[in-house]
Formats: C-alpha cells, sequence, structure tokens
C-alpha cells in the first residue's frame, strides 16, 4: 500500500475524499483514520524528539508505526536506535547543563538569578 490511501486496494480505483470505494463499495474510513492517529502519533515523536525526550518518541514511533508504516517514522526509529546504541545518555529528557530542575523551581524571583547561571542557548 502507498503513504496515501489513493487507490481502492481491492479494485484499484481512484478514491476521493469519500470513505466508500465508488466501483467496489468497501469502506476504507477505519483505514483512514488509523492513518490520521499515525500521523499525529509521528507529528508528537517528533516533537517529542525535538525536546529531548527519547523515551517519550520511541513510544510514540512504536504506536504509530503499529497504526501504518510510514518510511519517515521508519526514520526516526532507526535513528533513535541508533543513538541510544552511541549514547547512553539518549534515553532520557535533555538538561540543560549545569542547571537541576530544582534550581529553575527554586528561584521565584527572576532578578535573584545570576547571568552566569542562567543557561543561554547559543
Amino acid at each position: 500500500m502507498s503513504e496515501l490511501l489513493d487507490r481502492c486496494p481491492a479494485c484499484r480505483a481512484r478514491l476521493a475524499k469519500a470513505a466508500v470505494c465508488p466501483r467496489c463499495g468497501c469502506d476504507f474510513s477505519l483505514v483512514r483514520q488509523a492513518i490520521g492517529q499515525a500521523a499525529r502519533l509521528l507529528e508528537q515523536a517528533l516533537c517529542s524528539l525535538a525536546i529531548g525526550d527519547r523515551v517519550a518518541a520511541r513510544r510514540q514511533v512504536g504506536a504509530s508505526l503499529a497504526l501504518h508504516r510510514w518510511r519517515l517514522a521508519e526514520a526516526i526509529r532507526s535513528f533513535l536506535d541508533t543513538a541510544a546504541d552511541t549514547d547512553p545518555t539518549a534515553s532520557g529528557p535533555a538538561q540543560p547543563p549545569g542547571l537541576l530542575a530544582a534550581d529553575l523551581q527554586g528561584a521565584s524571583d527572576p532578578t535573584s538569578i545570576r547571568e552566569e547561571d542562567a543557561y543561554l542557548p547559543a
């Protein structure tokens, strides 16, 4: 099956936006819902990967692949597997160097944080 459901797998008729094949009558509404859910899970995985939470990204990519075999999802899973083999700390969320979450929560007044203690990405 292609990346998108554009032809009926039963009779190869072109599928429009309708969920039912105009030629043979096959209903693809559940298939399209599964493809949409797989796409949403893949987007969530990319967001998790962007913030450094590889555990959540791996879980979301696995769920996406269980619904639909996107090539991008397979590439991300391969990347996560390779990154886990080379970096032992790649399984958790990224922490800014030199700061702990408790340090950020403990500071209620932003003026009390010194500039040299602040994490400023380059």
